[in-house]
């Protein structure tokens, strides 16, 4: 199997057309999963929920969502469920530490609004979740 890098997938994003509409599918599912996400979140701060316990329910919210959804939908996938789960679950994990560490940056050492610190941070969440997930978890789908 070819190793590839982010760089080169996102070029690939931009060249190849089936890849594109998959992308399309993916930010589709992720404006859905963002606004379960979102509705959570904010729900739960306007209910005196801590931000980053809020910020974590509501991820948890989304990933359940974005899992059946990328499997059935945007990747069409019929390999092994359970490894496909725990690999989901592994990029899930290193793309909420990426976005977790933006919205505590913004938030408290530049003391950005959280409600907009949220929104910002999961911006870059969905573009490294697509590259990981394409690459990781639900791999050579398009060629």
């Amino acid at each position: 199997m070819k190793k590839t890098n982010i760089r080169q997938q996102i070029d690939r994003i931009r060249k190849d057309r089936q890849l594109r509409i998959q992308f399309m599918k993916f930010i589709a599912l992720g404006v859905m999963n963002t606004l379960i996400s979102l509705i959570v979140i904010y729900l739960l701060m306007k209910f005196g929920v801590n931000y980053r316990l809020s910020n974590l329910i509501g991820y948890i919210a989304g990933l359940i969502n974005s899992f059946i959804f990328n499997k059935i939908w945007v990747f069409k996938t019929r390999k092994n469920l359970f490894k496909e789960i725990f690999n989901f679950s592994v990029v899930f994990g290193l793309c909420y530490s990426v976005q977790y560490l933006i919205l505590l940056l913004m938030v408290e050492e530049y003391s950005l609004n959280k409600y907009f610190s949220q929104l910002i941070a999961m911006g870059f969440y969905t573009v490294l979740n697509f590259i990981l997930n394409r690459i990781f978890t639900f791999k050579n789908r398009i060629k």
